[in-house]
């Protein structure tokens, strides 16, 4: 994953903090309403990509994949390693 410098993490970590408390609340913790996730989620990529030509909007899919990813690898990935140490290996 790319990662971004402080100067673009301070320019927006304020209001992401500020919206993902509001879909934390909304969500029940990301138990129910998840729907709401996906329309933001949905509408950014649109607004940021929607226009243009196939490179510009095909970059909407690259930065969804890439958050995938990034997010299985620091987040999913712990969580299982947890699991195997508690629970043992599957294999």
């Amino acid at each position: 994953m790319p990662y971004v410098t402080d100067k673009w993490k301070h320019k927006y970590q304020r209001c992401l903090v500020h919206l993902a408390s509001r879909f934390i609340e909304d969500t029940m913790g990301g138990k129910e309403n998840t729907g709401v996730v996906v329309y933001a989620v949905y509408l950014l990529l649109k607004r940021i990509y929607g226009e243009g030509n196939f490179e510009t909007r095909s970059n909407a899919l690259k930065v969804l994949e890439s958050a995938k990813l990034e997010y299985y690898r620091r987040v999913m990935v712990p969580y299982e390693d947890k699991k195997i140490i508690e629970n043992g290996d599957v294999i």
